[in-house]
């Protein structure tokens, strides 16, 4: 999924003459990523990456799902990120510094799992299912 709000300027207008209406929704899933997502290999290397990362202290089923929840958290912390650094209580500040550390941590796990786990499969899926063939 992309987030498209924040870009403007000549990138939105670049942006809206590539990608059709439909596929600026923050609710657009891409149906190549849906096909590899159903493969029973990326189901299986989706449980290894949940099962690794829940040895590692966290509670992930897919790896995009890291960045939403710190971005949620965040939110929630700043009220939607309408509170400024400086004018954030010293409870907000603890707050926001555990969620930094925590979003260091799950990253870095993040990261690896990704490149050791996910990637190869997905790159053998999307090989398979969408490179052109010769004849």
């Amino acid at each position: 999924m992309e987030n498209f709000a924040l870009i403007g300027g000549c990138t939105r207008k670049g942006v809206e003459q590539v990608f059709k209406p439909e596929e600026l929704k923050a609710t657009y899933y891409n149906p190549k990523d849906a096909a590899i997502n159903k493969d029973p290999r990326m189901k299986a290397a989706l449980r290894k990456y949940t099962a690794e990362m829940r040895k590692a202290g966290f509670d992930y089923a897919h790896p995009d799902d890291v960045e939403h929840d710190v971005r949620r958290r965040l939110a929630a912390l700043t009220n939607g990120g309408t509170i400024p650094l400086d004018k954030m209580t010293p409870a907000q500040r603890v707050g926001l510094k555990a969620l930094q550390d925590y979003e260091r941590r799950v990253s870095v796990k993040n990261f690896e799992l990704q490149e050791d786990v996910i990637d190869p499969v997905k790159e053998r899926i999307e090989q398979e299912l969408f490179s052109r063939k010769s004849q």
